[in-house]
């Protein structure tokens, strides 16, 4: 059998593991990697599959880390999912270098200091032949701004609408100048569906995008099926039909990328990495992103209101553990907010040292009896190490006498209590490029007083001005020194704990052709993914 092939484009650089000819480590220094899978001569096959339609396109079975939790409203992390199903597009696509290109706009511009217009491609329809022109834009973005709950990257703190300008060209005002609006736009929770998709009392997803891949079925909170759009603006796709399939527990991911029961799968746990290496009919892949997981700590109630109790919490936690046996070194033990390797990060920064002495003493200084402190901390199942990470920290403080509960659940079900302060101590898994691809939208979000994901419940008055301040610096190197004073301010203060800095682990048989793994986790359905 011939060995799976990896192309590594852009700043990436390749560091093979011993244990297998088929796995890459990819270190993201300051941009992003694109790895790009060629076919080999054998691969999994499942007979019982559609075949695809009578012109020879395939089937390919996508496994879905996030079922869809909020009835696609596209504020939400639905977005997220339907955007990788090849159905909704933005109109700015976040390339795999962090730049940004063409999608369903061609052109933009700050017109103003607080306003800019976008030019819409021409002739794009909907998958149910309506045009989309600027009125169904316009529709789609108001929609979204509106919304109850509001998008972390657009939102109506920062926007003060969007009007058109003519058939083919739309304007954005800004409530202050924003130089990142370009990258907000980009984010999936900006995406456009038709009119159609508003009309009833939840989106409806079935024939009102514009991307490579319709929704032709929906088995709730089971599975998406999917068709090529023949009329795709971008060109016929290679795929005929797809599958994904809603699988939240990363053992059963594993499991069925195993069996061959899917194409491709994302977040897998790596304790299977070895046996999944081992596979000659797997290609495993593990890149660095732009994503630190924390245990966020309340700081709006006690006892984390305290920075002294913050920061002895901090001093107990030996992260550099976590990161070896949780994660078998394939994730790092985090400096803070930023991985070291990213050109806004503090220099010459190491990780927190564990110390139970200082953290005796903090307590001590706080007036803080340990025997008498008791927090609960929610473990989300989605990430399958997540509970181990807790029995680790519940055993690291429990050397303190601190007693710590461990709550376990789906992050859909934790998230209302995080965002409305309900909680003590959660783990988190939190990508800093994620809503917009500059760490200003993840500071501004996360850290600022009214911050759409704030759930930290900082507030300090002077983060809030460097901020703000950076929203509106064109000045690439002056945001990053914001961005790296904030990250030091963050770490010092013991404002969460920060534990690794994530890898992302992804196996797809070697029969799929064309898949590239976005840093960002936005794309996986485009024109050119194929399976042979």
């Amino acid at each position: 059998m011939k060995k799976q092939a990896w192309r590594v484009l852009f700043f990436a650089t390749p560091v093979h593991r011993d244990q297998g000819a088929h796995m890459a480590r990819i270190r993201l220094a300051g941009g992003i990697a694109l790895l790009a899978v060629t076919a080999s001569a054998c691969g999994l096959g499942n007979d019982d599959r559609p075949s695809g339609a009578g012109d020879g396109g395939g089937h390919l079975v996508y496994a879905e880390h996030l079922p869809p939790v909020a009835a696609w409203a596209l504020e939400s992390n639905d977005a997220f999912t339907l955007t990788r199903a090849g159905c909704l597009e933005p109109l700015v696509q976040s390339e795999l270098d962090g730049s940004l290109s063409e999608k369903l706009a061609t052109s933009w511009e700050q017109v103003e200091p607080t306003a800019w217009e976008f030019q819409l491609r021409e002739d794009v329809q909907f998958q149910d032949g309506t045009p989309m022109d600027a009125d169904a834009v316009v529709g789609a973005l108001t929609h979204v701004l509106e919304a109850k709950t509001p998008a972390r990257s657009f939102n109506a703190e920062v926007i003060s609408g969007v009007e058109a300008v003519d058939e083919s060209t739309i304007r954005i005002e800004t409530k202050q100048p924003d130089v990142l609006l370009a990258y907000r736009m980009a984010s999936p929770n900006t995406g456009i569906l038709a009119p159609k998709a508003y009309e009833g009392e939840q989106i409806d997803i079935e024939g009102t995008c514009t991307g490579p891949f319709e929704v032709v079925e929906e088995n709730s909170q089971q599975s998406l099926t999917l068709e090529r759009n023949e009329t795709y603006w971008g060109g016929t796709p290679a795929l005929a039909t797809a599958e994904i399939r809603f699988i939240v527990d990363g053992e059963v991911r594993a499991t069925q990328l195993q069996a061959g029961e899917v194409d491709i799968a994302p977040y897998l746990p790596v304790a299977h990495l070895t046996q999944l290496e081992g596979n000659d009919d797997l290609a495993v892949t593990t890149t660095e992103q732009p994503r630190t997981t924390a245990m966020m700590l309340n700081n709006s109630r006690p006892p984390f209101d305290d920075p002294l109790v913050r920061q002895a919490i901090q001093r107990a936690i030996d992260t550099q553990a976590i990161a070896d046996s949780i994660y078998e070194g394939v994730m790092s033990p985090a400096i803070g907010p930023f991985a070291p390797d990213q050109p806004w990060a503090p220099q010459d920064v190491s990780p927190v040292s564990p110390d139970l002495d200082e953290a005796r003493r903090l307590l001590d200084e706080a007036g803080v009896d340990p025997s008498a402190l008791s927090f609960q901390l929610m473990a989300y199942v989605s990430r399958p190490e997540f509970p181990d990470v807790a029995a680790v920290i519940q055993d690291q403080l429990g050397q303190l006498g601190i007693e710590v509960k461990i709550r376990s659940g789906d992050a859909a079900t934790f998230e209302p209590e995080w965002l409305a302060g309900d909680y003590d101590a959660a783990l988190l898994s939190r990508g800093y490029l994620l809503d917009v691809g500059d760490p200003a939208g993840y500071l501004a979000a996360d850290y600022t007083c009214a911050g759409s994901y704030n759930v930290a419940h900082y507030c300090d008055e002077e983060t809030d001005t460097q901020v703000n301040q950076a929203l509106q610096n064109e000045n690439q190197g002056a945001r990053y020194e914001t961005y790296r004073s904030l990250a030091q301010k963050l770490q010092s203060e013991a404002v969460n704990v920060f534990l690794v800095h994530e890898s992302g682990v992804v196996g797809a048989t070697t029969s799929v052709e064309n898949f590239e793994q976005h840093p960002l986790n936005f794309y996986v359905f485009t024109k050119d993914l194929d399976v042979s």
